[in-house]
């Protein structure tokens, strides 16, 4: 949920603009799509209640009057007859069912009612079946031009390019619109960001008229021939475009896998179902999608980025700012937080409350050990105070080595010897006592404080174990300070 509040927090007004258009494209298709669907099954259903009436008034009993057997299968083939009879009179809203009728008509107008007289009259010569097809296409095609869904769509074939301003809104499928929805906003979302909405916009209607245009050249070609009367719809190639955009940039960095992924993910989804779900005309839009991705992949990378409006930078200058006062303030109060634990500990300790003073002081010197910078001056005097014999805190001899070690690593030695021999001095693991001997001798031998302890520690070292590493190098230490 909170995630959820986040990312709309970051959605501008052109967003929902954007998904407002989506929307409308969407209730568009469905009802050009789904309205003579509707419309044709209302139209099965009178037919089916018309018959029934039909049947139980006159077909029955006529079949009864002349001898013929009132049966489910007489009935079947009368309900066919019955339904073709009312298709035919061109009461049909299936727009495929219309055409099919429509061609039949015409070709029964051509062949018996005149037609072929008139082309003769027209053109003075007799028609062969080649002139046939042209003028049923002619005719077919001032009869789909009357519904929505065909007078939008671009058709290579007639070469009527005004279409490409209107196809790119229609799409053949459902799986079509429902992945032109998701990525596109996707995309939309993430480059109206990189390059501002003016050029992402035309950047996606100029790929749309220009996709069409795309389709018209590979139908020429003798791969896709066979498809040049069919309907060109949707905007694949130009969402193909914006998301190869959204993929890549410059500095890769900016990209992350998850976006670059979905991205990757639209343009094969969006292939698959134009190269298997959608008609024939749609293995082009398949075919050239990929390229596109291919040029918006360029175009990402190629593309400056906008410049941010003078409200953005204020807005991102504020908050740099506070988040830096943020940081400011945190640094500044776990320094005095550090600082009180520490009086707060010795003070704990001359009141001989001394399982209080070992909470505060521990929690000082581990705070102490990680600031940046170091504060060289209070981790020396603070670990010089609390290594004191007269200072009663029961703290384990690995943490007093472990303080030592890190002090010794952010450079501050001399409260490195006083931990390190503290926890030396309670140590009773051998191997954990010789190696805090040996990096209190490696330090007062490479330092210079007073390195004849330094090298008695060292020889301890080698005393208690002659074969191993830390031998050979205390060796090593030893004939350096020698030389």
């Amino acid at each position: 949920m909170h995630g959820t509040r986040k990312f709309t927090r970051r959605l501008k007004v052109y967003h929902y603009l954007a998904f407002a258009a989506i929307l409308a494209i969407g209730i568009f298709n469905a009802v050009t799509a789904l309205a003579p669907v509707m419309q044709q099954r209302e139209l099965e259903k009178n037919i089916a209640l018309s018959f029934e009436k039909w049947w139980q008034e006159e077909g029955a009993p006529n079949f009864k009057m002349i001898g013929l057997p009132v049966n489910d299968s007489a009935r079947a083939v009368e309900f066919v007859q019955y339904r073709e009879r009312v298709l035919s009179s061109g009461k049909s809203f299936d727009v495929e069912e219309r055409i099919k009728a429509k061609r039949k008509e015409f070709r029964e107008w051509w062949e018996i009612g005149g037609g072929k007289e008139e082309y003769i009259a027209k053109h003075g010569t007799y028609p062969k079946e080649a002139q046939f097809e042209k003028e049923l296409y002619k005719f077919l095609k001032s009869y789909r031009d009357q519904f929505p869904r065909y007078a939008l769509a671009f058709i290579p074939k007639d070469g009527e390019y005004g279409r490409l301003l209107t196809c790119w809104f229609l799409f053949p499928s459902w799986a079509s619109f429902g992945l032109f929805a998701i990525f596109f906003l996707f995309a939309f979302i993430k480059l109206s960001d990189r390059w501002g909405v003016i050029i992402t916009l035309v950047s996606f209607f100029a790929l749309a008229l220009f996709g069409g245009c795309v389709v018209d050249v590979l139908t020429s070609t003798s791969f896709f021939k066979q498809y040049v009367a069919e309907r060109y719809m949707g905007a694949s190639i130009a969402l193909a475009f914006l998301l190869g955009a959204t993929a890549f940039d410059k500095d890769k960095s900016n990209i992350s896998p998850i976006v670059r992924g979905t991205a990757i993910a639209g343009l094969v989804l969006d292939f698959a179902v134009n190269w298997f779900v959608n008609p024939g005309i749609f293995g082009s839009v398949a075919f050239a999608s990929v390229p596109f991705f291919a040029l918006g992949a360029l175009a990402g990378i190629k593309m400056p980025k906008r410049r941010k409006s003078l409200s953005e930078q204020r807005k991102d200058a504020l908050a740099t700012r506070m988040q830096r006062t943020a940081q400011r303030n945190i640094t500044a109060e776990r320094y005095a937080k550090t600082r009180k634990n520490i009086d707060d500990g010795f003070s704990a300790a001359q009141k001989t409350h001394y399982d209080a003073a070992k909470i505060f002081l521990c929690q000082a010197m581990t705070a102490l050990l990680q600031e940046q910078p170091l504060d060289h001056d209070t981790l020396k005097k603070t670990a010089e105070r609390i290594v004191s014999p007269s200072l009663y805190i029961d703290v384990p001899s690995t943490q007093w080595i472990e303080w030592g070690g890190t002090a010794k690593s952010r450079g501050c030695i001399e409260a490195a010897l006083f931990l390190l021999e503290k926890g030396l001095s309670l140590e009773k693991d051998p191997k954990i006592a010789r190696r805090a001997l040996y990096t209190v001798g490696e330090i007062r031998i490479r330092y210079g404080i007073e390195p004849e302890e330094g090298k008695q520690r060292l020889e301890k070292v080698i005393a208690l174990g002659d074969n191993d590493l830390l031998a050979t190098q205390a060796k090593k230490l030893l004939g350096k300070a020698d030389n």
